[in-house]
């Protein structure tokens, strides 16, 4: 609603807009909640604006990037725990501290890593995304640690919503930060989500769908029941996953040498 009435005052001013965005006009806020009051902000930058699509079908986080050694491991694999063990060893030796829990406060309140050694967390995914923490917590755990190591990564279902966003905002800000990350999955990168149909949380939406007077027919519409905006997003983030594998980013994300 906002977008709306910034927009047209800007184009009013004779502001230049140049803005980027991973959707096209028609696609913005696609299925969402009251989209009908949105629709017209899309006429708007329709009138104003040139669309130019820069997406060439290519992912340049995967091209000419030598991988670093091995970041990324299937918890199935032989020896897969213990090469991870290996590497948290590895990287506690060279820190000026010992094995230990950390209490982090944010914003008045606690967050605690059960295992962590100087700029090195241990985490398991149960600590990072099964948990209500959001872009400010993991945030401030980038703020603390350059290598954070994600273990008992599941394979990832729709139905499991909250943990698929948290991990998506969880990548977002590591990768924004620099923070370098290794994973124990149960799942390679590239079927980490399951995209198959949703289970365990029909009741969940059924309950919702009444509160909110939807029929099935609306509900069939809208991103909140539809899950493709997790889809939409978590392809981003196996691809930010891809480039915090090279070489290049877990030396870009050295902090010892500053």
């Amino acid at each position: 609603m906002i977008l709306k009435q910034l927009f047209e005052g800007l184009f009013k001013c004779g502001v230049v807009v140049v803005a980027t965005s991973n959707r096209p006009p028609e696609e913005l806020y696609k299925n969402g909640l009251q989209r009908a009051a949105f629709v017209p902000f899309i006429g708007v930058l329709k009138e104003h604006c040139h669309s130019i699509c820069l997406d060439t079908g290519i992912d340049y986080r995967k091209r000419e990037m030598e991988s670093s050694e091995r970041l990324y491991y299937i918890s199935s694999e032989p020896d897969a725990e213990n090469a991870v063990n290996t590497l948290f060893e590895e990287l506690a030796y060279r820190q000026n501290d010992v094995t230990r829990p950390r209490v982090l406060n944010v914003q008045g309140r606690e967050v605690t890593l059960s295992r962590t050694c100087g700029t090195i967390a241990d985490c398991t995914f149960q600590e990072l995304c099964e948990r209500p923490l959001g872009a400010g917590d993991y945030l401030e755990i980038a703020r603390h640690f350059d290598t954070v190591i994600i273990r008992n990564v599941p394979h990832l279902r729709l139905g499991m919503k909250d943990q698929v966003k948290r991990l998506t905002t969880l990548i977002d800000n590591f990768y924004d930060q620099k923070v370098r990350v290794v994973m124990l999955a149960d799942a390679p990168l590239d079927r980490l989500l399951d995209q198959g149909p949703m289970t365990g949380e029909e009741a969940r939406d059924r309950l919702m769908l009444d509160e909110l007077g939807l029929t099935d027919e609306a509900s069939e519409r809208l991103t909140l029941f539809t899950a493709d905006e997790e889809v939409f997003a978590f392809k981003r983030t196996v691809s930010r996953l891809t480039e915090m594998q090279t070489e290049q980013y877990w030396i870009s994300g050295d902090r010892s040498r500053t």
